[in-house]
């Protein structure tokens, strides 16, 4: 049966006949009813409900940090951001004793063509308990990219089942600085960070490694597995292309030939947009 709440004009929930009507983003949306649902439920069928029911959960409980990363990439695909953010990390997920086993290093909880922060080693500031800063280089890859783009860290704690999205701060400010909750304390926490520019678009996260503070609060075990020379070859070897940040600001920069390499005098700039003859014309932007 279906509902409606305004009238014959609105839209409904529920079926009618061969028809569903659903609400997805705010839009009232129909589709077809399926005719035959044949449901199995063979070993493996059962074992990947399993999974897809675990993954979901893990999605839900870190939504409101895809929501800031993950949510103007989902929308050119017309994915939830919970739904991008499961289909990219696949292989990152696995079942075993019917307990979920993730691949956190390997984990993306945001995604985009802007340009990549180089994340160092967390510290904790003397004198401080449960803060963790993190410094960071502006632009690893010699990129164009605004100082007015935010960076945030995000912190997940598998054992919490919780993740907490710090402030942003500006790209230009080179360092950031996240509290970690009391009850965090002893437990391992797995960092990440990333940039958003103005239009909302996001870099690629990077896993800065996994940390945790003993009883005397103290930071006892960090390792960052992606430094910022390691991110520049790794980029480097891929062959990525980021955009950047389409703000105002002077116009200079230099020509990229086809192998990457500087042939004149020129500051360092965005490389993406190849026209046909190889060359890549730089913009840059005020930091």
């Amino acid at each position: 049966m279906a509902k409606q709440r305004f009238g014959i004009n609105d839209g409904y929930r529920g079926t009618v006949g061969t028809v569903i009507g659903y609400q997805w983003r705010g839009k009232w949306c129909l589709r077809s009813r399926p005719r035959q649902v044949r449901n199995p439920r063979t070993p493996k069928q059962m074992a990947a409900r399993g999974l897809f029911s675990l993954v979901s959960q893990l999605a839900s409980r870190m939504s409101f940090a895809l929501r800031t990363g993950m949510r103007s990439e989902a929308l050119k695909v017309h994915r939830t951001e919970c739904n991008h953010f499961m289909s990219l990390n696949a292989p990152c997920f696995a079942l075993v004793d019917n307990e979920l086993q993730v691949d956190y290093e390997n984990l993306l909880v945001a995604v985009g063509p802007v340009a990549p922060v180089g994340f160092a080693t967390p510290v904790v500031p003397a004198g401080d308990t449960r803060t963790i800063v993190v410094p960071f280089e502006k632009n690893p890859l010699h990129l164009s990219s605004s100082g007015d783009d935010n960076v945030y860290l995000y912190a997940w704690c598998p054992e919490a089942g919780e993740g907490i999205l710090s402030s942003p701060v500006y790209r230009r400010k080179k360092q950031i600085e996240m509290t970690l909750p009391e009850h965090w304390g002893g437990l391992e926490v797995h960092l990440y960070g990333f940039a958003t520019d103005y239009a909302g678009r996001a870099s690629d996260s990077t896993y800065i490694g996994c940390i945790a503070f003993d009883g005397r609060d103290n930071l006892y075990s960090s390792h960052n597995k992606k430094t910022v020379s390691a991110l520049t070859k790794e980029n480097t070897e891929k062959s990525h292309t980021y955009e950047t940040s389409n703000i105002s600001g002077p116009y200079t920069g230099i020509r990229w030939n086809a192998g990457g390499t500087d042939p004149g005098e020129g500051s360092q700039g965005d490389a993406r947009g190849c026209p046909s003859d190889g060359t890549r014309i730089a913009y840059l932007h005020r930091d």
